[in-house]
């Protein structure tokens, strides 16, 4: 498909087709992944805990580790990958979309999934007038004081519907054009959007950390965790505000402490 969109069954129905392309040009991300904004390819770096979904809080680490790169003068890919990747995080399209105030279709949801690793994202600017239904709806909620495009979500019903049908009929259901993320999610949403795109998967497969040398590392006996990203076996308090990480595959990373206890929050 078109600039590697649609490659991947990203609406989970077990087919690829154009349906896929769609969602994916849609739910943020780049290419083959969703996310709580929108971006081009090459941003894989910032899914820190890899479940596919780049979060608003891997979006901030992200620009943290930019900022920390630049005070370092590191720029490429392999000595600062995370906010290299921040910083090309773009296309032509995702900047305007961002730039507009637009979110994601799905954002919403899955950052509700995430519980408390997750951001309260919501829509604004030029994206939350057109919400509204742009001058006209701005007309009528003068008249009504209502919203021409106020989004009601009615849960499916499940009928013949097998768990994973029904999963996906509810998160479409939520996914109106109209959310502005006011709202709050309701839990069976969230839920079944945590299902249907497998978020943080590293909640239940990694152990809790321990206090090193003021910060914090993983008690992981092995290296790696199931989607194959290394443990953190050890840190080392570099002063200044930045930390020195170990990983269980025996490589090492330099990062400002605050991105390391936000990385850290996806181990418990």
């Amino acid at each position: 498909m078109c600039g590697e969109y649609g490659q991947a069954d990203s609406n989970k129905d077990g087919d690829i087709n154009l349906a896929d392309f769609f969602t994916d040009i849609q739910d943020g991300g780049g290419p083959g992944r969703s996310g709580a904004r929108f971006s081009g390819a090459g941003v894989g770096a910032l899914d820190v805990n890899k479940d596919n979904y780049i979060s608003e809080a891997e979006y901030l680490s992200g620009e943290k580790h930019s900022i920390s790169n630049k005070e370092r003068g590191i720029s490429g890919p392999d000595d600062g990958p995370i906010g290299y990747a921040y910083d090309n995080r773009d296309n032509f399209i995702s900047r305007i979309s961002n730039t507009i105030g637009a979110l994601p279709r799905g954002s919403i949801a899955s950052e509700a999934a995430l519980g408390s690793d997750g951001r309260d994202i919501s829509t604004s600017r030029i994206a939350r007038f057109m919400q509204g239904g742009g001058v006209l709806g701005a007309m009528g909620r003068g008249l009504t004081g209502g919203s021409i495009m106020s989004p009601e979500y009615v849960s499916p019903e499940m009928g013949d519907m097998t768990p994973e049908e029904y999963d996906r009929a509810i998160v479409k259901s939520f996914n109106s054009i109209g959310n502005t993320g006011e709202q709050p999610v309701p839990p069976e949403v969230a839920a079944a959007m945590g299902r249907v795109r497998g978020l943080n998967p590293r909640a239940v497969s990694v152990p809790a950390p321990v206090a090193v040398n003021n910060v914090e590392a993983s008690t992981a006996a092995s290296t790696a965790d199931a989607s194959g990203t290394s443990y953190v076996v050890n840190a080392e308090d570099m002063g200044g505000g930045m930390v020195k990480v170990f990983y269980g595959d025996n490589s090492s990373e330099i990062m400002p402490a605050i991105n390391y206890q936000l990385m850290m929050r996806n181990y418990v």
